[in-house]
Order: structure tokens, then C-alpha cells, then sequence
């Protein structure tokens, strides 16, 4: 596969990848949540941030859309949705396949992508302690 050397490049080899392998399309709006819909097979993307930060959270909602076609995904969070620290772990292993996703597709991160995943694990910490 081709570098991609712009973010632009980045957001378009991402959107393929989503619609080619997971058959999963890409929404912005800036009124949209930044989430995964799994049923309706979308992520949308609220496009009032900058383009590195859409490309950082598309890359996490990404992964979510990795973890969730495992075949082991029961196994890996067995009470999705039932429990704060299992919301938690499915977040924490979303970025790690981000970064997976990120070095398939030569998507250059950079220390920004360090501290944007430092500070969306802390705002899930800070709600699961809640």
C-alpha cells in the first residue's frame, strides 16, 4: 500500500477500509456523535473538530467496528453494556486496534495520537468512577 502522506489521504484509505472490508460507511455532521452504529453499519463522525482529531476518533470508532465482527468478542467483554469497567475495556481495546488499523493502513500518528488516546481513556475513567 501507497504512504499516504496527507491527512485527506489518511480519512479516504480509512473510508475504504471500513466500506470495502466491514461494509461500514462514514457520516459527518457537525449535530453527529462520534459512535459506531452497528446495526444501521454507519460511524458518524461530528466534523466541527479539526480534520486530525475526525481522523483520530474515526480511527477508535474503527476499531470498534474490528472488535465487535470477532468472532470473539463475547468472550473478550462478556457483559458489554451491563458494566462501567466492561464500556471501559471495549474503549481501551478500541484505541489498541485503532493503532493496528492505523499500521495497516501506513496512517502515519505521531505523539498528538498518544495524548488525544491519554485524554479520552481519562474522561472514561473519570465516568466509570462515577
Amino acid at each position: 500500500m501507497i504512504f499516504n502522506e496527507t491527512i485527506e489521504d489518511d480519512m479516504s484509505a480509512l473510508e475504504s477500509y471500513l466500506i470495502e472490508v466491514w461494509d461500514v460507511v462514514v457520516d459527518y455532521d457537525p449535530m453527529s456523535l462520534d459512535e459506531y452504529w452497528i446495526d444501521d453499519g454507519v460511524i458518524t463522525i461530528n466534523d466541527t473538530r479539526t480534520r486530525q482529531e475526525q481522523l483520530f476518533i474515526l480511527l477508535h470508532e474503527a476499531g470498534h467496528v474490528v472488535l465487535r465482527g470477532r468472532e470473539d468478542f463475547q468472550l473478550m467483554c462478556p457483559d458489554h453494556g451491563a458494566h462501567k469497567v466492561e464500556i471501559l475495556k471495549e474503549e481501551i481495546l478500541a484505541w489498541e486496534e485503532a493503532r493496528r488499523i492505523a499500521a495497516l493502513l501506513q496512517i502515519s500518528l505521531g505523539d498528538e495520537w498518544n495524548r488525544h488516546v491519554r485524554q479520552a481513556i481519562v474522561k472514561y475513567v473519570h465516568w466509570v468512577r462515577t
